[in-house]
């Protein structure tokens, strides 16, 4: 389940959690903004009053860390709206990858949002091998997406393109179950397994 924690929120505490977009519970700003070209768009996250700071004096603007408004987390949050204007003045015309590289180097949590191209495209996923080409017998050539973790002492890798429908059959319900070929058969005629 990809929202767990709105379960977990519903069965201890009998709230039903509506759509908020990019926003968070706790944190602000949290948002995507945009930046300048063609639907560039750049995603930050501040998580504590330390990483407020370290974003306004990337944006050329401390006297935002002083702020009423925004000096504290809860009425950071109160007042998103405010704050993801402040933003998005700042972002709009810079390169989202400068606005990445800039807020990551100050602690800020930032990423470029990028489309399928983009990810694609992207020197950091190419540089740690994210896509793997791989032969397909009915494709001929597929794309996957490599392991996300790195292993010194067991490094995972893509060994074979994904199963196809009944690819294993023989060898799960003949080899590890001990089902006869005829048996495998009949459920394969019936289509129990394909």
């Amino acid at each position: 389940m990809l929202n767990g924690d709105a379960l977990m929120d519903y069965l201890m505490n009998g709230r039903v959690q509506t759509r908020k977009g990019n926003r968070d519970d706790r944190m602000a700003p949290h948002n995507c903004y945009r930046c300048r070209g063609d639907d560039n768009w750049v995603s930050i996250a501040v998580a504590n009053d330390e990483e407020w700071r370290a974003l306004c004096q990337a944006m050329g603007k401390p006297e935002l860390a002083e702020d009423e408004r925004f000096s504290q987390a809860e009425p950071r949050w109160r007042n998103q709206e405010a704050l993801d204007v402040v933003i998005g003045e700042w972002t709009k015309d810079q390169d989202y990858y400068d606005v990445t590289r800039d807020l990551q180097a100050v602690g800020v949590a930032a990423a470029p949002s990028l489309s399928n191209k983009g990810l694609v495209e992207d020197p950091h996923l190419k540089a740690r091998g994210t896509f793997v080409e791989v032969e397909h017998p009915v494709l001929k050539k597929d794309w996957v997406m490599a392991p996300p973790w790195r292993l010194s002492e067991t490094p995972a890798a893509i060994r074979r393109h994904s199963p196809l429908l009944g690819e294993h059959n023989h060898q799960v319900f003949g080899e590890l179950l001990g089902m006869s070929p005829e048996e495998i058969a009949r459920l394969e005629q019936e289509e129990v397994i394909y």
